[in-house]
């Protein structure tokens, strides 16, 4: 495995320098050939327009997928963790610009090394299918709760989303991402995301010890919520109990 520093800043050098076999380990891919570069947060990983010429797979951090229309709206199509893969799009070149969230690190995978080795090695073949199979998934997750569901609706899918990938389940999530990512993935306001988070608390669904920690407290109400479940209407639990 070889671990790459771009930019040399002390801080992306010391997340470089802590990757260790381990991290490669545990994702279900078979990176040990590939380049490990660190990131800082905001940094681009690769810019749209960029010619695609590598895959990539999130090693450690966040990682985000953004477009800016001609008129400065920003829209994030997908938040990418440990294990995904992106520069997937079959264009010469990239349509979206992908950049860190947080301090994180990304495999870097040459896509004609990796088409080469597809047609010998079928566990590598079957990894690259079983990523963009999942990251299919997830864009029309996306979509559908987007185009289809109400501001409570998508935000409570957001954060049942977060709590079933997260790496140990406990119902306590650290968001990597503020709110204006969030508001910019869910095709919402900034404003109507901070209303949201508070309505969500004062139905007794989420806890708030931080402005970017996340206690789950009601996962059942809150995954029915996400699904769009609409009858019987959700009301506060604590009124009940």
């Amino acid at each position: 495995m070889t671990i790459a520093v771009q930019p040399c800043d002390p801080s992306v050098r010391q997340a470089a320098e802590s990757i260790a076999v381990g991290d490669l380990a545990t994702l279900k891919f078979p990176y040990a050939d590939a380049v490990v570069v660190a990131y800082a947060p905001g940094q681009e990983v690769v810019g749209e327009g960029d010619p695609t010429e590598n895959f990539f797979a999130v090693v450690r951090g966040v990682f985000r997928a953004v477009k800016v229309t001609r008129d400065g709206r920003r829209q994030i199509f997908a938040f990418y963790m440990p294990g995904d893969m992106c520069g997937l799009e079959p264009e010469e070149t990239h349509g979206l610009t992908i950049e860190a969230v947080n301090a994180g690190a990304m495999a870097t995978l040459p896509r004609q090394a990796c088409h080469a080795r597809m047609s010998r090695d079928p566990q590598y073949n079957a990894a690259i299918f079983d990523n963009v199979r999942r990251a299919l998934t997830h864009a029309v997750d996306h979509m559908t709760m987007v185009g289809r569901s109400s501001a409570e609706e998508r935000l409570a899918w957001f954060l049942t989303m977060l709590a079933q990938r997260g790496p140990r389940r406990t119902g306590s999530i650290e968001l990597a991402m503020q709110r204006q990512d969030i508001a910019d993935y869910l095709g919402l306001t900034i404003e109507t995301v901070s209303r949201t988070f508070t309505h969500l608390k004062a139905q007794g669904l989420i806890a708030l010890p931080t402005t970017r920690r996340v206690d789950i407290l009601r996962p059942d109400l809150l995954a029915r919520l996400a699904s769009a479940d609409r009858d019987p209407p959700i009301r506060d639990y604590r009124a009940v109990c």
